[in-house]
């Protein structure tokens, strides 16, 4: 029976030495493809890479490695979905000069787009400076219809909330489809009633710790209803992002750190 009880607490603290100290600390990356009905040509094969919740935490290396992954990726768009800092922690303008200058290296073929997460606002100032230093257009309830060797955009839509939602997809020219991104991610219920094709969120950390056949088991607001990777609603996707960082808990099992990287192809 001992010999049994000693098994058991061997490993139960490799399980938590492996979370703590290394799947913390990997990266993986989530390859996805979009099918689209109707896609314009020009826009086949556009690769859109996503990533959120870097909180921030003085980790030179992950971040890093960030930036190498998403550069290795080539893409021509990519989108940050909030969650930069960690309200938790105290920053130099060191920390923010590391920060803006690996934001600065991610390199895209045509944009770089990010919204505001819920620990961004307490560096708000900072944030939007860091931001537009390195290259990124923040998409504060705005949209931008952008074009690709066509005359049919597509339109991407940066939200905080709702205020102006129909207002950003009635757009001047016309777009068969449009990407919302948001931070947290229960809005999709408001959203999969719109006109709206898919909708790129963070924030939930994926439950931080993930059970198989079950997903996230740490709901916080904002995530509590759509905490794991893919749902999809009425004719609208929802992609949510395992994000990078960590808050309160320094922990993840079963749940690695990750980028997003989405494909555009036609749907048959």
């Amino acid at each position: 029976m001992k010999k049994v009880i000693c098994i058991i607490i061997l490993f139960i603290v490799i399980i938590f030495l492996y979370g703590r100290f290394i799947e913390i600390n990997s990266i993986t990356v989530h390859d996805y493809s979009l099918d689209i009905k109707e896609l314009p040509e020009s826009f086949k094969e556009l690769k859109i890479v996503h990533f959120s919740d870097v909180l921030y935490t003085k980790n030179k290396l992950q971040l890093s490695k960030v930036t190498k992954l998403i550069n290795n990726e080539n893409p021509d768009i990519i989108i940050f979905s909030g969650d930069l800092f960690n309200k938790n922690e105290t920053y130099t303008e060191d920390d923010f000069n590391i920060i803006k200058d690996n934001l600065k290296e991610m390199n895209a073929n045509l944009f770089k787009f990010a919204v505001i997460g819920e620990n961004d606002e307490k560096y708000i100032d900072k944030y939007k400076d860091i931001l537009y230093e390195a290259g990124f257009t923040l998409l504060d309830n705005k949209n931008k219809l952008f074009f690709y060797k066509d005359e049919t955009p597509i339109n991407i839509i940066g939200i905080n909330n709702l205020d102006n939602i129909n207002e950003l997809l009635n757009t001047e020219i016309p777009s068969n489809y449009n990407i919302v991104i948001t931070h947290k991610p229960d809005i999709f219920d408001d959203l999969c009633n719109l006109n709206i094709d898919v909708v790129f969120s963070g924030h939930s950390l994926g439950g931080m710790v993930s059970l198989p056949m079950y997903g996230g088991i740490i709901k916080v607001d904002g995530a509590k209803k759509y905490l794991n990777k893919y749902y999809r609603k009425n004719n609208s996707e929802l992609y949510v992002s395992n994000g990078l960082g960590y808050q309160n808990y320094n922990f993840r099992l079963l749940n690695v750190p990750s980028i997003n990287v989405y494909r555009f192809d036609e749907k048959k």
